[in-house]
């Protein structure tokens, strides 16, 4: 077992190289490549392995099938995961390494360059293709009007889990709609998130970020916190929504907004929290 004390880019480099060799030696893989952080060279030491493997439509199967047994001879796994329909294989190796491995069958693929390294090819496996050019200001806001209209969607929840007094259930549903505004304020800034899910603060500015971590620093769990906290969201969106309704050309789902705010503040006042006073 490696010392704590080493360093884990170091550790993962040797996985991936110990993986590349047995990719290279099986006969059924067609190429081999990297994605994520590695694959566009900017891993830091928490970064995991997003491994994506091509193979013979003949062959497909039976590497699945097999899949748990090819891992563990490389390096002893504690976790095999099948997920999305077997689509991709979520692992953890003995000394912690997270490796995400995703087969995909057919004579060849086409990839861009600058986001992944490549472990393994024979030839006529790989086409290299350009990404294209990144979303226009325009396409962006539109996605950002799409995370406000899910946004007063999961609002109108709030009512039901704080009338059954399901306090961790109102907190899961303040997080996922974090994650929404999230969206939307990277969104509105012209801002494309493209590493993975654990990086937000390259891509939140400063003062939106610091603005989101004390708008959800709860004390306790008590309805009046999580309803505070749910609410001080809602006017994070009903600020910037309409800005990016605009530069979408589109309109701003008003009607939306104003029955989810009309619905959760009639409901929550008939609970014994007048919204108005929680507002502020």
């Amino acid at each position: 077992m490696p010392s704590t004390a080493e360093d884990p880019s170091a550790r993962r480099e040797r996985y991936v190289a110990e993986l590349g060799v047995t990719l290279a030696a099986d006969p059924r893989v067609r190429a081999a490549w990297l994605e994520g952080s590695l694959g566009r060279g900017n891993a830091d030491r928490f970064s995991d392995i997003d491994l994506h493997v091509l193979l013979h439509e003949r062959d497909f199967a039976t590497f699945g099938a097999e899949a748990e047994d090819w891992l563990n001879g490389v390096r002893p796994l504690v976790l095999f995961n099948r997920l999305f329909g077997g689509h991709m294989i979520n692992a953890l190796t003995h000394d912690a390494l997270r490796l995400d491995l995703w087969p995909h069958r057919g004579e060849s693929v086409g990839l861009d360059p600058v986001a992944v390294r490549v472990l393994h090819e024979t030839p006529g496996s790989l086409r290299w293709e350009s990404g294209g050019p990144p979303p226009d200001g325009v396409a962006l806001a539109r996605r950002g009007l799409a995370q406000a209209r899910e946004f007063w969607r999961c609002l109108t929840l709030l009512p039901a889990v704080i009338g059954r007094d399901e306090r961790l259930v109102a907190l899961n549903g303040l997080l996922v709609e974090v994650g929404l505004v999230c969206d939307l304020l990277m969104l509105g800034a012209g801002t494309v998130r493209d590493r993975g899910v654990k990086n937000l603060n390259a891509f939140l500015s400063p003062e939106d970020r610091q603005h989101l971590e004390a708008l959800v620093t709860l004390g306790d769990l008590s309805p009046r916190t999580l309803i505070r906290a749910h609410l001080a969201l809602a006017r994070l969106v009903r600020a910037h929504g309409p800005h990016l309704a605009r530069r979408a050309g589109e309109p701003y789902p008003q009607a939306l907004e104003d029955t989810a705010l009309n619905y959760v503040r009639s409901e929550l006042t008939a609970l014994g929290y007048p919204v108005s006073a929680l507002e502020g």
